[in-house]
């Protein structure tokens, strides 16, 4: 498969990113200069996880499933990364299986910001704005912002690649 398939498999991740781009620049968030930590993508069937996850894999280097908050999920670190605009790239796709308590619809759901050790401040400066914070172990604190159209943008202190190695999973070669 050509990289630029990937569209055919998440959709069109460059559209949801300028979105949520948008939205935050009218929140007067200011996000020039920290990185994307990932993309995420939930599915609303288990089936539908099951043939994401592997249509994914042909698109990366690395990968792990695991038990998370519930439910299956899926993290690849691309072989290239997503060109968002001229100023952002993703690396990595955390792909989500259906909860039973939540029923969701399938598609891009959240845009991961790192703020690193900056983020109380940030979280203090923007609490306002902010949706909420995660609570997902010690490791995994987003604060978050979901907008009207159900996207949410997250404020990570740590990205999600130095999670998974906390909480001692391992990327497997793909």
């Amino acid at each position: 498969m050509k990289k630029a398939n990937i569209r055919g498999v998440i959709g069109d991740y460059q559209v949801f990113a300028q979105d949520l781009f948008s939205r935050l620049e009218k929140l007067s968030i200011d996000i020039v200069g920290w990185p994307i930590s990932h993309l995420s993508y939930r599915t609303t069937t288990t089936p539908e996880y099951e043939k994401m996850r592997e249509e994914l894999k042909a698109y990366s280097k690395g990968f792990v499933e695991t038990q998370f908050n519930g439910r299956s999920i899926s993290i690849f670190l691309l072989k290239d990364p997503l060109i968002l605009n001229g100023n952002f790239s993703a690396s990595v796709i955390e792909l989500a299986a259906p909860r039973a308590v939540h029923m969701y619809p399938s598609g891009l759901e959240h845009l991961a910001i790192l703020i690193g050790d900056k983020l109380p401040g940030f979280n203090k400066k923007h609490h306002k704005e902010l949706t909420g914070i995660k609570e997902h172990g010690v490791y995994c604190r987003p604060s978050f912002i979901t907008f009207d159209n159900g996207k949410t943008a997250r404020f990570y202190d740590i990205p999600l690649l130095k999670i998974i190695e906390l909480q001692g999973w391992k990327l497997e070669e793909v």
